[in-house]
């Protein structure tokens, strides 16, 4: 089923009527499989079972969440996936309060004030400007790394609404290292850049997944500022799991084979095949690459697409903190260290517990250990800033991760007019799930909306067999 303008709004809003759900035949195991015990596997399985199916949901990991992680066993409890509601997250807030969740504001005290480390001094971002060795153009002086980016962007956003991305001209979908050079910036400016993006480098991550988020950060502060489930973000999908029927989620059961054909779609797990007239894969791509695909004929025209959408890799490293930092600067940092950012974790008294050194694209690195890792935090940050904080947990969303390959998806020059559509339509009954198929949204409500996009498909394709 095509998701349009006006075809997600309808969508949205319908109910099919739940006597039209099949009935488990001799041979299957169940109405729909669901592949991913995520946000988006999970909202599609309790869609489809309040319309009547029997769904089986196969977890590759032995925990509840796809990359919703609250580290509960830290001060504060740090979260090492998804975290930030926003205002228009409808599904995220009508689900939660569904099952009694509470969404609340962040705890008290968060400032956006931050310290900068650069060539080796310690000194309020807003010095940035001065500082001796700002590389940038003289326009864009005033902007720090993490921010350059952002700023240059945001007077030329050619996205009328949030449906525009996938509509406008291939010329806006350059690369942000070509489109920050176009405004002056030199290679030791873009290589600054590169530091702590929200992607794995500016080469590879397409304007249009920036000019997107700034669109969608406009949409939905205007309602007023983000906030966060109570108790962490991991207990939504924990509620969401524990609300479907006994035993219908299967934790431990990796998949390794998929296959769609005329007569259903079939997964083998390492414990089993499983049978049923549809599915709804929610397999990151670089997890998708590993499993053995026969999807009648489809599978050649999708690989090209799973083989190459870029996920972005992050490392993080959490710490208990322990005495805080010697100067009177803000705790929050952007660095040219090893440790590239820090934020810092509160709890609800607002007293900063813990911190998060948060390790983006090009400053990931695969071969170092986690306790190497975790000397490597804590000895930065005692010699940049005299913090002295004890590590506890290293969270790695890198592609050396069988059952993540990443954190989050983001599209590369070129990719969207021919593959984002493509990635959201059904092959027989198998339907793809996920954040990277999202539209209106992207982050956990995207995950949500695209979970419900594939139930709705079902429903309506399990009608139109019925009748």
């Amino acid at each position: 089923m095509q998701l349009t303008r006006r075809g997600f709004v309808a969508l949205t809003g319908a109910s099919l009527a739940a006597q039209c759900a099949p009935n488990v035949h001799v041979g299957q195991d169940a109405d729909a499989l669901i592949i991913g015990a995520g946000l988006a596997g999970l909202h599609a399985a309790r869609m489809l079972e309040a319309d009547g199916f029997k769904v089986i949901v196969l977890e590759a990991a032995t925990e509840i969440g796809g990359r919703m992680r609250t580290l509960d066993q830290l001060p504060g409890r740090p979260e090492a996936g998804g975290q930030q509601v926003g205002r228009s997250y409808a599904r995220i807030r009508s689900t939660a309060i569904d099952l009694g969740l509470n969404v609340i504001p962040p705890a008290p005290g968060g400032s956006r004030d931050k310290t900068m480390i650069f060539n080796g001094r310690a000194f309020d971002a807003r010095e940035w400007a001065s500082a001796p060795g700002n590389p940038f153009p003289e326009t864009f002086k005033r902007a720090t790394p993490d921010t350059a980016l952002f700023m240059a962007a945001a007077g030329e956003n050619p996205l009328v609404d949030q449906y525009a991305w996938r509509e406008v001209g291939a010329e806006f979908d350059l690369s942000a290292r070509d489109y920050l050079a176009s405004k002056g910036f030199n290679g030791e400016a873009l290589d600054l850049c590169d530091i702590a993006l929200n992607a794995n480098e500016l080469s590879t991550y397409s304007m249009l997944n920036l000019w997107r988020s700034l669109t969608l950060f406009t949409l939905d502060s205007s309602s007023g500022p983000s906030e966060e489930i109570e108790g962490g973000s991991q207990r939504l999908p924990e509620a969401m799991a524990a609300s479907l029927a006994a035993d219908a989620v299967k934790l431990g059961e990796p998949v390794s084979a998929i296959s769609a054909t005329g007569d259903g779609v079939t997964v083998t797990t390492k414990s089993k095949t499983y049978r049923a007239p549809f599915c709804v894969n929610t397999l990151p791509f670089p997890v998708l690459r590993t499993v053995a695909l026969d999807i009648d004929g489809a599978a050649p025209a999708l690989q090209p697409i799973i083989e190459a959408m870029p996920y972005t890799q992050i490392q993080q490293v959490h710490l208990e903190l322990e005495q805080g930092p010697t100067d009177e600067l803000p705790i929050m940092m952007w660095t040219d260290t090893p440790i590239e950012r820090v934020f810092p974790v509160r709890n609800g008294a607002g007293e900063t517990v813990s911190l998060t050194c948060w390790v983006n694209g090009t400053g990931t690195r695969l071969s170092t250990s986690d306790e190497d890792w975790k000397t490597l935090a804590e000895e930065t940050l005692l010699q940049s800033r005299g913090i002295k904080a004890k590590a506890h947990a290293v969270v790695r969303w890198d592609k050396d991760q069988p059952l993540s390959g990443g954190a989050y998806m983001h599209w590369a020059p070129g990719q969207i007019q021919p593959w984002a559509e493509r990635v959201t339509q059904p092959v027989r009954g198998l339907h793809f799930a996920g954040e990277h198929t999202s539209y209106l949204h992207t982050g956990m409500e995207g995950a949500m909306e695209s979970g419900e996009r594939a139930a709705y498909a079902i429903v309506e394709a399990a009608a139109g067999s019925a009748a």
